[in-house]
C-alpha cells in the first residue's frame, strides 16, 4: 500500500509540474473578463490588476457584502458610488446597481484609476487608498514619506490587503503570460 500510495503522489507531481498553470488558473480565473478588459482598456489600468482586485475583495462574489457596507465585485460602498457617481455625471446611480457586475467594475475601475492618478502612478499607495480612504493615506504619507513601506501601514487590513493584491497581482501575471489582451 505504501507503494501505491508513494506512486500516486509521484504522479500528481508530475501532473502538477506539467500543468501547473492550468491547476493556477482555476484558483485564479479571469471570470467577467470582457468586463475588466473593456473598463480596464478605458481607465488604462492593467487588467491583470483589476483581476487582482476582485480576487482580493469578492473572489468573484458579485453579491458579496463587507462588514462596512461596500458591495459587489470590488467591494465599492454606497456612499463612494454616489461620489463616482457625481464625478462621471451619472445621473442613473442607485446604490443597488453596485451589485451588477458591468456597473461595480466600472465604477470600481475608474475609482482606481482616479486613486492612481492622485498618487502619481504609485500603485501601492492608490490599493490603501482604494481600501482605507484618501485622508489616511496622507496622514501616512505625511508621516511616513511618499515611499514609506508597506508594513508601516497602522491599519492591520490594509497592510494585508496592499500585500495581498500585490501576490495575486504578481500571480495573475505569471499564470496568464500566454494571453493576448
Amino acid at each position: 500500500m505504501n507503494k501505491v500510495l508513494r506512486l500516486l503522489c509521484l504522479i500528481l507531481i508530475v501532473l502538477m509540474a506539467i500543468n501547473h498553470k492550468a491547476i493556477l488558473r482555476s484558483i485564479f480565473p479571469l471570470k467577467y473578463n470582457n468586463l475588466v478588459y473593456k473598463y480596464s482598456k478605458q481607465y488604462n489600468i492593467d487588467s491583470m490588476l483589476v483581476f487582482a482586485v476582485i480576487k482580493a475583495e469578492s473572489n468573484f462574489n458579485e453579491n458579496a457584502v463587507s462588514k462596512k457596507g461596500a458591495v459587489g465585485l470590488m467591494q465599492i460602498t454606497p456612499k463612494t458610488g454616489e461620489y463616482i457617481a457625481d464625478l462621471i455625471d451619472d445621473k442613473t446611480y442607485e446604490s443597488e446597481k453596485l451589485f451588477e457586475p458591468e456597473f461595480n467594475i466600472k465604477y470600481g475601475c475608474f475609482y482606481l484609476r482616479r486613486m492612481i492618478n492622485q498618487y502619481d502612478g504609485n500603485i501601492e499607495l492608490a490599493l490603501m487608498a482604494y481600501n482605507a480612504g484618501s485622508t489616511n493615506v496622507n496622514r501616512w504619507i505625511q508621516m511616513f514619506g511618499k515611499d514609506f513601506d508597506v508594513d508601516l501601514i497602522p491599519f492591520n487590513e490594509t497592510k494585508n490587503y496592499v500585500k495581498k493584491i500585490k501576490k495575486y497581482y504578481k500571480l495573475y501575471q505569471y499564470i496568464y503570460t500566454d494571453i493576448d489582451i
